[in-house]
């Protein structure tokens, strides 16, 4: 899977701008704040319809236009898809595949499955716990093909037994939609700790491929204690569910921890190691998908360079590289970006001002 052309119209400082783009490596040079990735942020808004940066729309517009749209050429198993995102300042928006009309932003993400290395991905490790329920709902969407489903289920469950709780509702209603979360949130805890078992393998190769650091460790914590099961978790936590007119546990308190040497990685490790950890991560929620769907990935690099060191950064390079998907980086230098992708494989953009042009393209 690839993507094979990119029309942007309208986000951030890039009113307009073509490209294609190479199967393999496609590396974009700039400046800090000439656009360079927003490019990248206008690949993620069309497998997604929303910005890796912000969680509001409003943002990823361009100043002084209502609306943003970006298309796209996906080829997938073979096939030829056209895909087009558009969001305006009301925050309504229009997906279509294919001129279908699209009403869920996760068939998207299922044509164009994403995954963003960047400045920010360290929050994975300083973050709240909701992004790496995030990070790991995204896994399990991909690879679990009952997920949607259950997470719906479990969420309606949720929302359900906390309104009872709110409007201090009767026993047997809460009862009733107790029953019902407890059989949903078993079955997530279930797909997650599946995941998490072989996830936590992949993830601690990929340390020793990529860093130094040693005693890893990698943990699924389900949001509830070990002892006795959810049931009685929530007929022991009545009275304080009711009082504070919210479910105290389950699978919306789940989490995800790093530790290295017994501590936690974000009070124990360096800002450089905490990036490569971070990074390692995802690059290991990568593979597991691969191991469901050859070559269906697209990775997005946002200045590696930064705050790593020569080997890290090459190390990283040739894992990417060997993993056969489609990416593009992004760097302010470009002898130093090319050198550490080593490959002849690729196109060149140069970015100024929002203004896009194709330096060189090499096989391809």
């Amino acid at each position: 899977m690839s993507l094979l052309r990119l029309d942007i119209a309208g986000i951030r400082n890039i009113r307009q701008a073509s490209l294609t783009l190479h199967p393999q490596l496609n590396l974009i040079v700039g400046q800090n704040g000439s656009g360079k990735t927003s490019i990248l942020e206008s690949i993620y808004f069309l497998g997604s319809a929303r910005s890796f940066r912000n969680s509001s729309v409003e943002p990823l517009i361009a100043n002084g236009v209502e609306e943003c749209l970006v298309r796209g050429e996906v080829e997938s198993n073979g096939q030829s898809h056209a895909v087009a995102v558009q969001r305006n300042r009301a925050g309504s928006r229009v997906i279509k595949i294919d001129s279908d009309d699209i009403k869920r932003a996760t068939d998207l993400a299922s044509l164009l499955p994403i995954l963003v290395l960047g400045a920010d991905t360290v929050n994975l490790l300083l973050g709240p716990p909701g992004l790496r329920r995030r990070f790991l709902n995204w896994g399990l969407f991909h690879v679990e093909p009952s997920f949607s489903s259950v997470w719906e289920g479990a969420n309606r469950c949720l929302k359900q037994r906390n309104e009872v709780l709110r409007q201090n509702g009767p026993d047997k209603e809460l009862d009733t939609w107790t029953r019902e979360l407890v059989k949903y949130t078993e079955r997530l805890d279930q797909f997650r700790k599946a995941y998490m078992q072989v996830y936590e393998q992949v993830f601690l190769e990929n340390c020793k491929l990529m860093m130094a650091l040693t005693n890893i460790s990698c943990r699924y914590f389900r949001g509830w204690g070990n002892d006795g099961t959810l049931s009685d978790w929530y007929e022991k936590d009545r009275g304080i569910d009711r009082k504070r007119g919210f479910t105290q546990k389950g699978f919306q308190r789940a989490d995800v921890r790093i530790s290295v040497n017994g501590e936690e990685a974000a009070n124990t490790c360096s800002r450089g190691e905490l990036k490569v950890l971070s990074w390692a991560m995802v690059m290991s929620q990568g593979a597991m998908l691969e191991s469901k769907k050859s070559g269906n990935l697209i990775y997005l690099v946002d200045d590696m360079g930064a705050e790593l060191d020569d080997q890290h950064r090459q190390r990283i390079c040739d894992y990417l590289k060997s993993t056969g998907n489609q990416i593009v980086a992004t760097g302010i230098k470009q002898d130093s970006l090319v050198a550490s992708w080593k490959t002849h494989e690729q196109k060149l953009f140069h970015v100024e001002r929002g203004a896009l042009k194709l330096e060189e393209s090499l096989n391809g």
